[in-house]
Parts: C-alpha cells; sequence; structure tokens
C-alpha cells in the first residue's frame, strides 16, 4: 500500500505543451485578492480592483472545465495544508493564483522560475515546497541577477524549448533554464527576444499540436531567434516563422484586437480536440473547430482583471 500511495504522489512529467493534461497544480484564490487596491495595482499587475466572490465563483467555473474532463486538479493549499508558515504567506499574495508564472514542470522535474514583478518575488518557494511534498523532483531555479516567468517559456514539439526574452525576463535568466534543461529529452533551445511591451511570449504564441500553433504573426514572423543545439558549440540565429516552418508547424492567426485580449490563452485538455479557454474567444473558436477542435469556455470578465487566463493560472504536472 505504501508503493502504491507513493507511485500516485510522484505522478508528474510533462514532455509537450500538446499531448492530454491529466495533472495540474493550480491556487484557488481567497481573501488575499482583497489586498488588490487601487494603491497596488501596479506591485500585482491587476487592471482594478475585483469583486472577490464574482472572480472566485469565475475561477470555479474554470476549474470545472478542468475536472469534468478527467483532470486531476492539485490545490496548492490542498498541498501545503500542514504548512502554517506557507499558507500564512499566500494569504498575502493576491498573484499567487497564476502557478504557470513559478514553475516549468518537464519530463525529468521541474524548474523554480524568478519572477520579475516585485509583487511575485519570492511566490515561486511555496512551489519548491509544494513539489517536495509531491514527490517532484526540483532541477534547479532561475535566481538573481536572472528573471524568467513560466508564461515566458512553452515546448515545441517534444524536443524543443522556447524561451521568451521579454519585460519579465533576461538573457541570463534564459540561459540558466538553458544550463538546466538542454541535453536528455530536451534537444533544442530556441531563444526568443520579444519587441518592447510585451511580456510573455503566451499572449503571441500557442502551441496546440505538434504541427499546429496559434499566433500573432504581425509579434513574431520576422523576428531573429537563437537556435542552441545538444552539443553545438553557438547558436545558430533563425526567424521565428522560418523556424516554424522549418519544423512544418502550421499556423492560425489571432488579430490584434485578440491578441490584447488574450483570447489565445488556452490550455489543452485532450490532444488534438479539445481545449479549455476564455469565453469571449468565439471567433477563434470558431476557427479552432474547422481543425476539429472543441473548446470549452468560462465566464471571464472579473478574472481577465488580473490580466490572466487559464492558461496563466495553472501549472501542468503530468502531461501525456
Amino acid at each position: 500500500m505504501a508503493a502504491q500511495e507513493e507511485s500516485v504522489r510522484a505522478r508528474f512529467g510533462v514532455r509537450s505543451a500538446f499531448g492530454t493534461l491529466e495533472r495540474v497544480l493550480v491556487h484557488r484564490p481567497g481573501p488575499e485578492l482583497d489586498l488588490v487596491t487601487h494603491a497596488t495595482l501596479d506591485e500585482f499587475n491587476f487592471a482594478r480592483p475585483v469583486d472577490r466572490m464574482r472572480f472566485i465563483a469565475e475561477y470555479d467555473a474554470m476549474l470545472e472545465c478542468f475536472t469534468r474532463n478527467g483532470v486531476e486538479v492539485v490545490l496548492l493549499t490542498d498541498v501545503l495544508a500542514n504548512d502554517r508558515e506557507a499558507l500564512s504567506y499566500i494569504a498575502g499574495r493576491p498573484n499567487m493564483t497564476y502557478t504557470r508564472d513559478l514553475a516549468c514542470v518537464f519530463s525529468s522535474g521541474a524548474v523554480l522560475m524568478g519572477p520579475h514583478l516585485i509583487g511575485r518575488r519570492g511566490d515561486e518557494s511555496m512551489l519548491s515546497r509544494a513539489f517536495e511534498r509531491l514527490g517532484i523532483p526540483v532541477l534547479g531555479r532561475v535566481a538573481q541577477p536572472g528573471f524568467l516567468e513560466g508564461g515566458g517559456v512553452t515546448m515545441l514539439g517534444t524536443d524543443t524549448i522556447l524561451a521568451s526574452i521579454c519585460d519579465r525576463a533576461n538573457d541570463a535568466g534564459t540561459a540558466q533554464l538553458r544550463q538546466l534543461t538542454l541535453g536528455g529529452d530536451i534537444h533544442f533551445f530556441l531563444e526568443v527576444p520579444l519587441p518592447r511591451g510585451h511580456i510573455h511570449i503566451d499572449g503571441l504564441f500557442m502551441v496546440l499540436t505538434e504541427d499546429l500553433c496559434l499566433i500573432h504573426e504581425e509579434t513574431l514572423a520576422h523576428l531573429s531567434c537563437r537556435l542552441y543545439e545538444t552539443g553545438g558549440r553557438a547558436p545558430r540565429q533563425v526567424h521565428f516563422g522560418e523556424y516554424l516552418a522549418e519544423r512544418n508547424v502550421r499556423c492560425i492567426a489571432i488579430t490584434e484586437q485578440e491578441r490584447v485580449e488574450g483570447h489565445l490563452n488556452l490550455v489543452v485538455l485532450k490532444r488534438g480536440r479539445l481545449a479549455v479557454g476564455l469565453g469571449e474567444a468565439t471567433r477563434l473558436c470558431g476557427e479552432l473547430a474547422r481543425f476539429g477542435w472543441q473548446i470549452e469556455t468560462f465566464p471571464s470578465v472579473e478574472l481577465a482583471m488580473g490580466k490572466g487566463g487559464a492558461h496563466c493560472m495553472t501549472c501542468p504536472l503530468l502531461v501525456q
């Protein structure tokens, strides 16, 4: 029985951004949302103070999309239920619900991110405590002077990590992630320098399958990026759009309005056929239906005031 419990406890491994999501770590927000005031909007990166009960109701509607489709939802406060110090810390951190930014889990373990926003620094330590209790090894962390957040990291196929240098990340941060992950299952590391004004690549690019993505082409298509390869001495310069073509990845373009409103903020639930996203993304849902996709949606008017969607609020632990 003990061996069986250990096997369940240590269920982890993210091998792609597009596989079936089986287990995810989230934080259901609570009274800490009341700490977002007009005086702290910049510190916590909210558009305005929120109606806490409405915010939580919309969050619960999102969680229902996951559980209804067989995803094991792991609540951070449940994992840390016996850690009084951690619970006290979380009660003062309104951004804790954006678990994506705090860590990235790969096939061999997790890397703790280094948040740039002052109101988020230190939050990643709560995921470190959770991973210890969940039996997920921590490969390392992004430490200052490096900055990098999980919304700036994704995978292309099963062998390539994409990491963006942007308003929330720097070269030192992406270099640390590269040193921790390049090798083994990861053969390539694509460093994407975003124009000023963009905080994460997940606001511009979303992988749906090995050969299908959503993309804001005006921003990304012609960016010059650095491609590192296992065993390679120097990176190869590639244009983002040309590299996608080289990988035979088809692109569904999003509009500027959809980019601004975060419509591509999706999470794949079932490989190649089902994702969850914002209820307002009606055009994109129709477009994806042409490719055989179903998008489950949830109301997000109040959630949007936190400047994040389903992708931002989830840290995948197990993707098959």
